[in-house]
């Protein structure tokens, strides 16, 4: 079922398509049943707001959940709340205040199944095994969120936070970089995803 017509992202896209690798070369764990396939395209959104982190800009964030999805609202948020307030993200690096709030962000992250995912980010091709970040909306491939990729191992909650950083580093601003040296943390914005180019894996813009 199509998304919503208020989950479809305005603006445009953080890259052309042709700038992006091809799906096929991506490496993925193999697949659960835990995430179907498609979903309603409905989301719920977190109530609440989360405490202000950081200093500068203040900018705001809604966290969304496709309804049907195996992951309940109020846990994606608080993950994506500590992702996005530890002194390891951006707001370390970056003048900027983040803070969840329910209504009127400017940004939304939305946990999405696949063909939702590939909806909200088109004309980016994600291929159902992709994120993006598309206009003012963050879309968070929910396969993803529940396998992992193949970087980052048996560490799901490491690939997680990757997952956030990555993504919201895209809405803050920032575009891809490549690996800077083989053996080295890979720079957050690097699409380790798809490969992590000679680098380790990192999920936190300040270690890389």
């Amino acid at each position: 079922m199509s998304p919503t017509r208020a989950a479809v992202p305005s603006g445009e896209p953080e890259a052309p398509p042709s700038s992006r690798s091809t799906p096929s070369a991506l490496a993925s764990p193999p697949a659960t049943d835990q995430v179907a396939e498609a979903g309603s395209g409905h989301f719920t959104v977190a109530s609440g707001r989360s405490r202000p982190t950081g200093s500068g800009e203040l900018v705001t964030y809604s966290v969304e959940v496709e309804e049907g999805l195996p992951f309940a609202t109020s846990n994606v948020a608080r993950e994506i709340d500590h992702v996005l307030g530890d002194r390891r993200g951006w707001t370390a690096i970056m003048s900027r205040t983040v803070q969840r709030v329910s209504k009127d962000a400017t940004f939304r992250i939305l946990l999405a199944t696949p063909e939702t995912t590939d909806a909200l980010c088109a004309p980016l091709d994600t291929d159902g095994r992709l994120s993006c970040r598309n206009g003012q909306t963050v879309v968070l491939n929910a396969w993803r969120w529940a396998n992992g990729a193949t970087a980052y191992g048996d560490n799901l909650d490491g690939y997680r936070v990757y997952m956030v950083n990555h993504e919201f580093g895209h809405a803050l601003g920032n575009g891809h970089v490549a690996c800077p040296k083989a053996g080295s943390p890979a720079p957050v914005m690097v699409q380790q995803t798809k490969s992590l180019e000679g680098c380790t894996s990192n999920p936190w813009p300040t270690a890389g």
